[in-house]
């Protein structure tokens, strides 16, 4: 026992810095400004289901030599001078990657403490991503756009409106126009089928990052479309490459016809014939 209280006293500057080291690592996972880690393949559920942006807080040299698609590129030392850059994804989902996950957990750091709200750092890093098969880039990609999030006193106050609007037989969203004055349901329902957008739709499987890079791509373009996962799904995969004449995915129809897959529709647009097959800007 005496030998313990000894050791204590002698090496007490030791044992209060493993103490303060601890705390940190604690602090690190429950405190504060914490972001929660995801792997390779929740990083593609984001980026296909909730547009995340991945932010690369790499050295210029490393994100040059190969970053994810679409990422964006702030290093490390220059984040907090770029937050109102950034600002207007304090409400999308934002990825946080760098070389093995220690300087982006230090970057989510910094964005959770300046009010960012969805946070996550990828764990592992690029080179957990090389380790899952997903692919790099050279190319200089477009980051999502940002979500449109309104405060919810605006949203509330916004449904109240089209429930009273409702009530007194006007419309609710644009002009105050009395329901005598609106245009006769046939009216309406011809001018729907003239305005009519093409019905858009990918084939697609979790854990693809081509067919993250085509739902990108389509909408940068501003268009919905309809997402058939065929992963572990034998009869939806079938019926794609019966339609498609091929078995990999994605793979994309307009109104049932097939404009092609990944690099298809890249082409297209490269070839400035992608909007038409999409119907952008038809009548």
């Amino acid at each position: 026992m005496q030998q313990l209280s000894t050791f204590f006293v002698t090496n007490w500057p030791l044992l209060l810095a493993l103490a303060i080291i601890l705390f940190m690592l604690v602090r690190s996972y429950v405190g504060p400004g914490v972001s929660r880690p995801v792997s390779p393949m929740e990083l593609l559920r984001l980026i296909n289901h909730q547009n995340a942006l991945v932010l690369d807080v790499r050295t210029d040299k490393e994100y040059q030599g190969g970053h994810i698609i679409n990422s964006m590129h702030v290093p490390l030392g220059m984040l907090s001078s770029s937050l109102s850059q950034l600002a207007a994804y304090k409400h999308s989902p934002i990825v946080i990657v760098c070389r093995t996950g220690s300087r982006s957990a230090q970057a989510a750091g910094t964005l959770r403490k300046a009010g960012f709200e969805q946070v996550h750092n990828l764990a592992g890093g690029i080179m957990a991503w090389q380790s899952a098969n997903m692919p790099l880039t050279t190319e200089k990609g477009k980051p999502p756009k940002p979500s449109a999030a309104e405060p919810a006193d605006k949203v509330t106050d916004k449904k109240a409106a089209e429930e009273e609007a409702k009530e007194e037989g006007v419309k609710a969203i644009g002009h105050d126009t009395p329901a005598d004055e609106q245009a006769p349901p046939e009216e309406t329902e011809r001018t729907e089928e003239t305005t009519r957008s093409p019905e858009i739709t990918i084939y697609t499987a979790a854990h693809c990052p081509f067919c993250v890079r085509a739902i990108q791509l389509l909408k940068d373009k501003g268009v919905a479309t309809i997402e058939i996962d065929v992963g572990g799904k034998p009869e939806l995969r079938q019926e794609m490459t019966q339609k498609a004449g091929s078995d990999s995915v994605p793979q994309i129809f307009v109104d049932g016809k097939h404009i092609g897959d990944c690099d298809g529709i890249h082409a297209l647009d490269a070839q400035g014939k992608l909007d038409e097959a999409l119907g952008i800007g038809q009548a």
